[in-house]
This record gives C-alpha cells, sequence and structure tokens, in this order.
C-alpha cells in the first residue's frame, strides 16, 4: 500500500495545476492575432500623439505644467504597454495603452487647439447670436405695437447685441459670446415680464383665416425660441425637465401637424392645432420655470 502523500504535496499540486492553467489562458491570449493587432494599433496611436504630433508640440510649448505632467504620465504608460507587448501581456499591455491615451487627451484639453477653439467659439457665436435677434424681434413686435414701456431690459439687450456684433467682426468670438450671453439674461428677464403681464393675444386683428394663422404660427415659434433659454437659464430639475420635454414634443408635432393642414387647405384645422400647439409650449415653458399667462382652451 503506497503512503499518503502529505498535505503539502497536495497543496503544492493544485497550486502548480491552477498556474499551468492560467499560464494556458495567457499564452492563448498572446497568440490571439486579432487582440495583438488591436493593442498594437492603440500603441501606435499613443505613440503619434505623444511624440510627433501637433498636439503634443503645442503642450510642450505651452508651459502649462498639468499638461506636461499629463504628457509625460504618458510617455511612461506608453513605454511601459510596449514592454508589456514585448514580454506578450495583451491584456497589460492594453491596459497601459489606454491610460497612455487618457492622459494624453486630459493633456490636449487643457491646452486647446487656437484655430479649433477659435472656429467652435464663431459656430457658438452665430447660434447664440441668430436665436437672442429672433427673439429680440419676437419681444419687440409684441412690446412696440402696444404701447408697452421699455423696462431696460430690451435696451440693454440690443446693447450688448451691439457691442457683440462689433466684437465679433474683430475675430474676438469668445468675448462676443460673453456679452450674448449677457443678453440673454436681459431677454429672458424682459420676456418673462413681458408674458406675465398681459395676454398673448394680437392687437391687430386678422383680416383672415390665413392671416390668422400666419400670426399664431409666429406666436408659436417666439415661445419655442424661448424655450431653450429658459432651460439654459433656469436650469429646471430632472423630473420637471423631462415634463419640458414631453409638453415640448407634443407642440412640435402639432404644429407640423398644423402647417400640413394649412397647406391642405384646411384652414379651420389648421388654425385649431397650431393654437393647441401655442398652448402646450406655455406649459412647456412653465414646467421649465418661466412665469408665463396660465394655458387657455382644452387641447387633446
Amino acid at each position: 500500500m503506497r503512503p499518503a502523500r502529505p498535505i503539502w504535496v497536495w497543496r503544492f499540486m493544485r497550486s502548480a495545476a491552477t498556474l499551468t492553467a492560467l499560464l494556458a489562458g495567457a499564452a492563448a491570449a498572446a497568440d490571439d492575432p486579432g487582440q495583438r493587432a488591436q493593442v498594437e494599433q492603440k500603441i501606435r496611436l499613443a505613440s503619434r500623439l505623444i511624440m510627433d504630433s501637433p498636439a503634443a508640440q503645442r503642450i510642450t510649448g505651452s508651459g502649462n505644467l498639468q499638461a506636461l505632467a499629463n504628457l509625460n504620465e504618458g510617455r511612461v504608460h506608453h513605454a511601459l504597454a510596449q514592454e508589456s507587448l514585448a514580454r506578450g501581456d495583451l491584456a497589460g499591455a492594453s491596459r497601459q495603452a489606454d491610460e497612455a491615451l487618457r492622459q494624453v487627451g486630459l493633456a490636449r484639453r487643457l491646452v486647446p487647439d487656437a484655430a479649433a477653439r477659435q472656429a467652435a467659439a464663431r459656430q457658438r457665436h452665430e447660434e447664440l447670436r441668430s436665436g437672442i435677434e429672433r427673439l429680440i424681434d419676437a419681444w419687440r413686435a409684441r412690446v412696440e405695437p402696444n404701447g408697452q414701456a421699455d423696462s431696460g431690459d430690451l435696451t440693454a439687450a440690443l446693447g450688448l447685441v451691439g457691442t457683440a456684433r462689433q466684437q465679433a467682426r474683430e475675430g474676438r468670438y469668445e468675448e462676443a459670446n460673453q456679452q450674448l450671453l449677457q443678453a440673454e439674461g436681459y431677454v429672458l428677464a424682459g420676456m418673462n415680464r413681458t408674458l406675465h403681464a398681459a395676454t398673448l393675444d394680437y392687437t391687430v386683428r386678422p383680416a383672415g383665416a390665413a392671416e390668422e394663422f400666419q400670426n399664431e404660427l409666429t406666436r408659436h415659434q417666439a415661445l419655442a425660441d424661448l424655450l431653450p433659454l429658459a432651460i439654459r437659464e433656469l436650469k429646471p430639475h430632472s423630473n420637471a425637465l423631462a415634463l419640458v420635454e414631453r409638453y415640448a414634443g407634443t407642440s412640435r408635432n402639432l404644429q407640423a401637424l398644423a402647417v400640413q393642414q394649412a397647406l391642405s387647405g384646411h384652414a379651420s384645422l389648421a388654425l385649431d392645432h397650431i393654437r393647441d400647439a401655442t398652448i402646450y409650449m406655455q406649459r412647456a415653458l412653465l414646467a421649465a420655470g418661466l412665469v408665463a399667462p396660465q394655458p387657455t382652451g382644452n387641447p387633446p
């Protein structure tokens, strides 16, 4: 009868079996050509970004200490990724390459490309200015025909928009955008006051159904243009924002239906639907936190 093996022998055998299984798994991973190609691609990308890219040159010459630290950290992880790849440790190489790319990304965000930043600022300026000018036109159309006094918000907003235009002509888009954001505050305050002070009915009565529809469509668009500003400035909480989106979505659907009906010659139905669309847009504004007249009517 063979003597029983000591307990340490059994433990050693189990550990050896586990190690063998792990090594077999690592070898299988190392032999996976698809995974190796993917890791090598990430390492090459990190190498280009760190060594000879315009971004690396921009970071190096920026003097931004945090960006330089991130770039150097990226170099360290890139080197570790290469070492892991040489040992056949694809998982480790992938992790190190990912970290190298993350560090380079952090550095690039700290030192943005001037041309790209200027282009983004210009696009942002055009979007802001277009939206604010539409709102101001709608605001003036509501205030001036009814003889309402300018509270000063309109004058202030117009002055800021004029300053922004001049700064944009000089290529100072970021400064111009700050002026426009300030103008937004005056527009929001003034529109809020106007909406709260009076009903939204037009004093000048339309000559016919077609003109009445156009007036209602303009009214709806003015409120729709105001909604993004109200969301951005008043920052409704998540539950309110969900309500805003639901009401606004219904309003957009009704507006599209109204336009389709108007084009088809169904003036009465088109007018009913555009009025319902306006009621839902008023509700969206209220949900966003903008004080406005209570919606009237009973839309479906």
